[in-house]
């Protein structure tokens, strides 16, 4: 009887420390520099309270106010050490592997129809060569860049000799410009405003949602805007892999489905935000002048023609480029 009741006793013990740890709570630290209120922001925070949800509490997301104006690299930094995740946008994907920068290069996708089919072909490709450090967990479109600048460009020509704004991180999109003929600027958004207002600038490409935040100051330096979108930008949420592997994994399918609902939403939301983002800077002094169908094959045929596909071939891999356009001429044709 006594070695009955020590052996109950023990399983007593075990069973009282076991749940505690069967019910672990897992909070997950996130880098998001995002604007407040913002569709990104807005639509982290309803993960959160998804995963919560979902989860029944044992999963959480918390976004660290100190990365809220972090850069891209800060944020891959410190990924590395402290942050179990973050929301990357195009240029920290670039920094991660060159390819993901496919899809927001000028004229390759033209609408959201052909966005969502290329990132249909394109994310298994991503999910594979992140799998030894990152779970993608979504990808989000944020909406399109345009041409912001002190003249009108309407046509391939009116980029020549244009003081070009880029991001010194992306070589890629500097070569692109320089040969066709534009002369490019080291810029970033620190420094646009500036630059603009400096007189050190003609153009730069932006998102009107960024644009539109400043505008009371941007619009003494900025008069035009491009009316052709000239590529979608998109963020993706990574979770470091040995952070995922915390995540029980009876709760991975329904949070990444979550996440993914919601990434549908942001991208909802992002668009209608930017619509009412250009009207209001056309109210307000803005110029969009319409391209025509003539302009527009220009356009096309500079980016996407010959001499860029040969250059295209050096700066991507063949597997990443061919999934893409032939899903983009799936949706076309």
């Amino acid at each position: 009887m006594s070695r009955l009741k020590s052996t109950l006793a023990f399983v007593i013990i075990a069973l009282s420390l076991a749940a505690p740890l069967a019910a672990q709570t897992i909070t997950l630290q996130i880098g998001a520099a995002v604007p407040a209120n913002s569709p990104w922001d807005l639509g982290l925070r309803k993960l959160a309270a998804e995963w919560s949800r979902i989860s029944g509490g044992r999963v959480r997301l918390s976004y660290p106010r100190s990365m809220a104006n972090a850069s891209q690299e800060d944020l891959l930094q410190k990924m590395k050490f402290s942050l179990d995740g973050g929301m990357l946008e195009t240029t920290g994907l670039f920094f991660i592997d060159k390819d993901f920068l496919l899809l927001s290069m000028p004229s390759i996708i033209h609408d959201e129809k052909e966005f969502a089919a290329a990132m249909g072909a394109m994310r298994p490709i991503m999910k594979a060569r992140l799998a030894d450090r990152y779970e993608l967990v979504t990808v989000a479109q944020g909406g399109y860049l345009h041409f912001f600048s002190n003249r009108p460009i309407l046509s391939p020509a009116d980029l020549v000799n244009v003081r070009i704004g880029v991001d010194a991180s992306q070589d890629i999109l500097m070569k692109q410009m320089q040969a066709i003929g534009a002369r490019t600027v080291k810029s970033d958004m620190s420094t646009t405003l500036l630059q603009f207002n400096s007189n050190a600038l003609d153009a730069n490409y932006s998102s009107p949602l960024i644009i539109a935040t400043l505008w009371s100051q941007f619009k003494r330096s900025i008069s035009h805007m491009s009316s052709f979108r000239l590529s979608p930008f998109y963020g993706a949420l990574l979770i470091n892999k040995r952070s995922w592997d915390r995540v029980p994994d009876e709760f991975k399918p329904a949070l990444l489905a979550a996440a993914d609902q919601i990434s549908l939403e942001i991208a909802s939301e992002a668009l209608k935000l930017e619509r009412e983002a250009i009207a209001m800077m056309q109210s307000q002094g803005l110029s969009v002048p319409r391209v025509s169908d003539e302009q527009m094959k220009a356009w096309n045929e500079l980016f996407t023609g010959p001499r860029m596909q040969s250059l295209f071939s050096e700066w991507f891999s063949p597997e990443f480029t061919k999934a893409v356009t032939d899903a983009v001429q799936r949706v076309r044709n």
